[in-house]
């Protein structure tokens, strides 16, 4: 298993009230300046891998404000391997308003740069761009949905680009809440460039069970993790060696990353990091007995 952090710039994931995290202003380039410094505190962390969100690559800027971002991972040890809050909210996926072309465009120019950057997963949560507007059928936004991951299936597959999607609990989204429901339209999908992700915070705030984990066998292909109030692994009750069996029940071995938001970024990522380690290789020693 390896094991790395999502930096928080350029993601749409809501945070916890009163926590804090890595925040450069909402312009790209200051954006882009705080990334060798939060890649610095990942090496010292001793994580094996960096997650950022899509918007770092910029797949509605020019290739000039790209390539900002991409000197920016230059000379780093920690490679940036996978990215999250794939669609930004204002690229709306469901309902009678949205613009065909300009998904296409945006998905095609964010797997391109991803796969330019070293990335080999893009995260699918984006609650604000797939959430059922009001008054819209159901079925018909989980149509559109299915639609958008073919189109993304034959882009990001182009670029040798899986695509997980993230359940999200109801608080953040209205469609796609619980590992079963994700992992239900990867089947409906049925493409290997379509898969599943299970975020052990929203697992919890949905209060699923853990064998729905186990049920997505080699379909999982990212993780995410947390701990009680959405800050770092370990300084909650989360039940990890029960997430653990549920991991290794699936035959996971791939990726473990945290998303959590941060009062202390650097501390707290060692912090994280180390706990991660020591309670996964307890875990496994337990199930290789």
């Amino acid at each position: 298993m390896r094991f790395g952090c999502c930096v928080a710039l350029a993601s749409f994931v809501p945070p916890t009230s009163g926590a804090g995290s890595i925040q450069a202003g909402s312009r790209y380039e200051a954006q882009t300046a705080a990334v060798p410094a939060a890649l610095r505190a990942l090496e010292e962390a001793g994580c094996d891998f960096a997650e950022f969100g899509v918007g770092m690559v910029g797949p509605e800027l020019p290739e000039e404000s790209f390539n900002l971002f991409r000197s920016a991972l230059d000379g780093a040890s920690i490679k940036a391997e996978c990215f999250n809050s794939f669609i930004a909210p204002h690229v709306k996926l469901t309902g009678r308003d949205r613009d065909w072309s300009r998904i296409e465009q945006y998905v095609a120019v964010a797997a391109e740069r991803v796969s330019a950057v070293g990335g080999g997963v893009i995260v699918f949560g984006s609650g604000g761009a797939r959430n059922v507007p009001d008054g819209f059928p159901r079925e018909e936004a989980e149509a559109q949905l299915e639609e958008f991951l073919h189109m993304c299936a034959d882009k990001a597959g182009a670029a040798g680009i899986q695509i997980a999607i993230e359940p999200l609990n109801r608080r953040e989204s209205n469609i796609l809440n619980t590992v079963e429901e994700a992992d239900a339209m990867a089947k409906r999908v049925n493409r290997p460039e379509i898969a599943v992700l299970a975020d052990f915070y929203h697992l919890m705030e949905e209060r699923e069970p853990f064998e729905a984990i186990e049920n997505c066998g080699s379909r999982l292909i990212h993780v995410h993790v947390a701990d009680t109030g959405r800050l770092y692994p370990g300084s909650g009750r989360y039940d990890y060696p029960r997430f653990y069996e549920a991991l290794y029940e699936a035959d996971y071995d791939r990726r473990i990353s945290v998303e959590c938001n941060w009062n202390d970024f650097s501390a707290e990522a060692k912090l994280a990091a180390a706990y991660l380690r020591e309670s996964y290789a307890d875990a496994v020693e337990r199930f290789t007995r």
